[in-house]
């Protein structure tokens, strides 16, 4: 082998080793900056991942845990138990907001959390929340819609496009066994929220069969009343007709025994006939004006027993007829003291 051959091979053996040497060191380059890059992960903090998880997934099953208590204590009522079932399984929960309160963090063993919780509901929830709310049957005080409600003082919360929201604190416990422990609020507002608006949708159907039932008693019971009510008017008209009969003929009698007496007499009695007149409608319309409610039951008037189902116009009617009975009664007193003043 000639100087240049031995000189060629040389080379070549240089240049391959600093190949592979470049190779090498960058390699190693590569290994440390793609250590570099992965993010470091801090447990104690506010935002980590891994508690949010652990948190929404609690709050699933304190959610359902609350939904079931409350169905239970309105069993009065049919839930729809599919229609539960969907609406659970499609609720998610979000934490946004994230803040941490606890000043100096790093060596406290308690942080402090602040946040907003957002529950997104499955569309069309809350549109049946709202008309369960407004369905539903309450002989109580309470606001207009199922909004007003929930953005009261007791619940604090926002509802708009099938989305819940409202504030939520929650704390992270460091223990020396345990590591970092994640502590919720014993009260809620948001789940309370959240159990109340699904309480509603699953018992819509409940109220308005129950109302659908209420209206039919009520159908029955309005058309038992006007069956009574046009038996009470009747009764009422017959008793009439037989009193405005009496006092024409009261009447004919009173000016019969009137004529019966001669000038001289007519003349003696005028003043006091006038004044027994005027003194007969007086009472009478006075008497007349007694309520039915005082005169004692053995002294009513078959047609008054059916008092309770008079409206306003029978009342003033039924005031007419004690007039005319009354009437009846001091003008054929009259006729009778007529008849004894000169025999």
């Amino acid at each position: 082998m000639n100087k240049f051959a031995n000189t060629l091979v040389f080379a070549t053996l240089c240049s391959s080793m600093l190949l592979t040497g470049c190779d090498f060191f960058k390699g190693k380059k590569d290994s440390a900056e793609a250590e570099q890059a992965v993010p470091v992960v801090n447990e104690w903090d506010c935002s980590n991942e891994a508690k949010l998880k652990e948190m929404k997934k609690a709050l699933q099953q304190d959610y359902l845990k609350k939904l079931d208590k409350a169905l239970r204590d309105s069993n009065y009522y049919q839930a729809d138990k599919n229609l539960a079932d969907t609406i659970t399984q499609n609720i998610q929960f979000e934490v946004k907001s994230i803040t941490t309160v606890t000043e100096q963090p790093d060596t406290s063993k308690q942080l402090e959390c602040r946040s907003e919780l957002i529950v997104k509901m499955p569309k069309g929830l809350q549109q049946r929340a709202e008309n369960a709310y407004k369905t539903e049957e309450c002989d109580c005080d309470r606001y207009d819609t199922l909004n007003d409600l929930l953005e009261s003082e007791a619940y604090g919360l926002s509802l708009q496009k099938d989305q819940l929201k409202g504030s939520f604190n929650y704390q992270l416990i460091k223990t020396d066994k345990e590591g970092n422990q994640l502590q919720l609020p014993k009260e809620n507002k948001v789940l309370d929220g959240l159990v109340y608006i699904t309480e509603k949708a699953v018992l819509l159907a409940a109220y308005e069969e129950e109302n659908q039932h209420y209206e039919n008693m009520r159908d029955t019971q309005e058309q038992k009343y006007t069956e009574q009510q046009e038996l009470a008017q009747k009764s009422m008209d017959i008793r009439q007709k037989e009193l405005n009969t009496d006092q024409a003929k009261v009447v004919e009698r009173l000016n019969q025994t009137w004529d019966n007496f001669t000038s001289e007499q007519k003349v003696q009695l005028q003043q006091d006939q006038s004044d027994w007149f005027e003194k007969r409608d007086v009472d009478c319309k006075v008497l007349a004006q007694t309520s039915v409610y005082n005169i004692p039951e053995k002294d009513r008037e078959t047609y008054q027993q059916h008092h309770d189902y008079w409206d306003e116009q029978m009342k003033a009617q039924n005031q007419d007829m004690q007039y005319t009975k009354c009437f009846n009664q001091k003008t054929s007193e009259r006729i009778v003291y007529l008849n004894n003043v000169f025999n």
